[in-house]
Protein backbone atom coordinates (compact mmCIF):
# COMPACT_ATOMS: atom_id res chain seq x y z
CA UNK A 1 0.00 0.00 0.00
CA UNK A 2 1.14 3.41 -1.02
CA UNK A 3 0.60 4.64 2.48
CA UNK A 4 2.59 2.01 4.35
CA UNK A 5 5.79 3.14 2.69
CA UNK A 6 5.19 6.64 3.98
CA UNK A 7 4.57 5.20 7.61
CA UNK A 8 7.84 2.78 7.55
CA UNK A 9 9.95 6.20 6.38
CA UNK A 10 9.00 8.14 9.27
CA UNK A 11 9.61 5.44 11.54
CA UNK A 12 12.61 4.71 10.14
CA UNK A 13 13.88 8.29 10.85
CA UNK A 14 14.59 7.71 14.64
CA UNK A 15 16.36 4.47 14.08
CA UNK A 16 19.75 4.46 15.07
CA UNK A 17 21.59 0.29 15.42
CA UNK A 18 24.51 0.07 17.41
CA UNK A 19 27.67 -0.92 15.73
CA UNK A 20 27.72 -4.17 14.39
CA UNK A 21 28.49 -7.10 17.06
CA UNK A 22 31.50 -9.05 15.36
CA UNK A 23 31.02 -11.97 18.95
CA UNK A 24 27.75 -12.02 19.06
CA UNK A 25 26.51 -11.51 15.65
CA UNK A 26 23.16 -13.42 16.95
CA UNK A 27 22.30 -11.31 19.54
CA UNK A 28 23.00 -8.01 17.58
CA UNK A 29 20.41 -9.46 15.15
CA UNK A 30 17.81 -10.25 18.05
CA UNK A 31 18.40 -6.36 19.19
CA UNK A 32 18.07 -5.13 15.49
CA UNK A 33 15.11 -6.97 15.08
CA UNK A 34 13.41 -5.69 18.13
CA UNK A 35 14.09 -2.46 16.74
CA UNK A 36 12.41 -3.04 13.86
CA UNK A 37 9.41 -4.50 14.90
CA UNK A 38 9.15 -1.52 17.30
CA UNK A 39 9.26 0.81 14.22
CA UNK A 40 7.29 -1.27 12.33
CA UNK A 41 10.05 -1.83 9.45
CA UNK A 42 8.97 -4.12 7.17
CA UNK A 43 10.63 -3.67 3.81
CA UNK A 44 13.81 -5.90 3.12
CA UNK A 45 15.90 -2.87 1.56
CA UNK A 46 15.06 -0.75 4.29
CA UNK A 47 16.44 -3.89 6.84
CA UNK A 48 19.03 -4.07 5.00
CA UNK A 49 20.46 -0.95 4.87
CA UNK A 50 19.94 -0.08 8.32
CA UNK A 51 22.70 -3.21 8.83
CA UNK A 52 25.16 -2.35 6.44
CA UNK A 53 24.87 1.52 7.99
CA UNK A 54 25.92 -0.49 11.41
CA UNK A 55 29.22 -2.58 9.74
CA UNK A 56 32.42 -0.85 11.06
CA UNK A 57 35.22 -0.59 8.44
CA UNK A 58 37.27 -4.23 8.95
CA UNK A 59 33.26 -5.98 8.95
CA UNK A 60 32.42 -4.36 6.18
CA UNK A 61 35.53 -5.01 4.06
CA UNK A 62 35.43 -8.55 5.12
CA UNK A 63 32.30 -8.91 3.06
CA UNK A 64 32.69 -5.89 0.57
CA UNK A 65 31.75 -8.40 -2.22
CA UNK A 66 28.03 -9.29 -0.83
CA UNK A 67 27.74 -5.69 -0.50
CA UNK A 68 28.83 -4.55 -3.83
CA UNK A 69 26.24 -7.00 -5.36
CA UNK A 70 23.41 -7.82 -2.66
CA UNK A 71 21.18 -10.29 -4.27
CA UNK A 72 17.88 -8.55 -6.27
CA UNK A 73 15.41 -10.00 -3.25
CA UNK A 74 15.82 -10.91 0.45
CA UNK A 75 19.01 -8.69 0.54
CA UNK A 76 18.32 -8.30 4.28
CA UNK A 77 18.22 -12.57 5.25
CA UNK A 78 21.25 -12.74 3.10
CA UNK A 79 23.72 -10.52 4.79
CA UNK A 80 22.11 -11.58 8.05
CA UNK A 81 23.26 -15.20 6.86
CA UNK A 82 26.61 -13.77 5.61
CA UNK A 83 27.49 -12.38 8.96
CA UNK A 84 26.06 -15.31 11.55
CA UNK A 85 28.19 -17.58 9.33
CA UNK A 86 31.32 -15.55 9.08
CA UNK A 87 31.39 -14.11 12.57
CA UNK A 88 29.16 -16.56 14.52
CA UNK A 89 30.33 -20.08 16.53
CA UNK A 90 30.15 -23.33 14.19
CA UNK A 91 27.88 -26.01 15.37
CA UNK A 92 31.00 -28.22 16.09
CA UNK A 93 32.90 -25.00 17.97
CA UNK A 94 29.79 -24.57 20.18
CA UNK A 95 29.85 -28.39 20.81
CA UNK A 96 33.67 -28.39 21.83
CA UNK A 97 32.89 -25.43 23.94
CA UNK A 98 30.02 -27.41 26.08
CA UNK A 99 31.81 -30.33 26.53
CA UNK A 100 35.48 -28.61 27.33
CA UNK A 101 33.67 -25.81 30.06
CA UNK A 102 35.54 -24.76 32.97
CA UNK A 103 33.53 -25.70 35.42
CA UNK A 104 31.56 -22.96 37.64
CA UNK A 105 34.19 -20.98 38.92
CA UNK A 106 32.47 -17.67 40.27
CA UNK A 107 29.37 -17.66 38.59
CA UNK A 108 26.02 -18.61 39.68
CA UNK A 109 24.50 -21.94 38.39
CA UNK A 110 21.76 -19.82 36.76
CA UNK A 111 24.65 -17.99 34.62
CA UNK A 112 26.52 -21.10 34.02
CA UNK A 113 23.17 -22.52 32.64
CA UNK A 114 22.14 -19.42 30.66
CA UNK A 115 26.04 -19.42 28.79
CA UNK A 116 24.92 -23.07 28.10
CA UNK A 117 21.75 -22.69 26.73
CA UNK A 118 23.16 -19.71 24.06
CA UNK A 119 25.55 -22.32 23.10
CA UNK A 120 23.16 -24.95 21.90
CA UNK A 121 21.39 -22.15 19.61
CA UNK A 122 17.49 -23.04 19.98
CA UNK A 123 18.33 -26.81 20.28
CA UNK A 124 16.18 -28.43 22.67
CA UNK A 125 18.51 -29.40 26.02
CA UNK A 126 18.68 -33.41 26.22
CA UNK A 127 20.12 -35.87 28.88
CA UNK A 128 23.68 -35.41 27.83
CA UNK A 129 23.28 -31.43 28.28
CA UNK A 130 21.79 -31.93 31.78
CA UNK A 131 25.06 -34.20 32.62
CA UNK A 132 27.25 -31.51 31.54
CA UNK A 133 25.92 -29.09 33.16
CA UNK A 134 25.92 -31.20 36.24
CA UNK A 135 29.30 -32.10 35.94
CA UNK A 136 30.23 -28.37 36.11
CA UNK A 137 29.27 -27.92 39.17
CA UNK A 138 30.73 -28.22 42.84
CA UNK A 139 30.33 -32.00 44.25
CA UNK A 140 27.71 -30.43 46.81
CA UNK A 141 25.65 -28.55 44.39
CA UNK A 142 25.64 -31.62 41.97
CA UNK A 143 24.50 -34.05 44.43
CA UNK A 144 21.32 -30.82 45.46
CA UNK A 145 20.71 -30.84 41.68
CA UNK A 146 21.28 -34.47 40.88
CA UNK A 147 17.59 -35.29 40.63
CA UNK A 148 16.20 -32.43 39.43
CA UNK A 149 14.06 -31.74 36.20
CA UNK A 150 15.44 -30.24 33.70
CA UNK A 151 12.26 -29.56 31.70
CA UNK A 152 12.93 -25.99 31.80
CA UNK A 153 16.11 -25.58 32.18
CA UNK A 154 15.88 -21.47 32.09
CA UNK A 155 16.53 -20.08 35.58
Amino acid sequence: MPGDDKLEQQNAVSLKLPTFWTAQPQVWFEQAEAQFHIRQITADTTKYYYVVSALDQDTAGRIIDYLRQPPATDKYEGIKTLLNETFGLSRRVRASKLLHMDGLGDRKPSVLMNEMLALMDGHKPCLLFEQIFLEQLPEDIRLLLADADFTDPRP
